[in-house]
């Protein structure tokens, strides 16, 4: 992942929280964790796509 944008985002305390949590389980960084649940989700979404454009 050589080429990297830095953005900023605003979440409420509690989700950051817990998201910290589940980064710490899974021994990632909280950056690294979202980045796998946007990839996660993005995946998801493209194969919803494919699946109702079909006729």
């Amino acid at each position: 992942m050589s080429d990297v944008s830095k953005t900023t985002i605003n979440l409420p305390k509690d989700l950051k929280k817990e998201l910290k949590k589940i980064a710490i389980d899974e021994d990632t960084s909280l950056s690294g964790l979202i980045i796998k649940m946007i990839e996660e989700g993005m995946s998801k979404r493209n194969k919803n796509d494919v699946v109702s454009g079909e006729d």
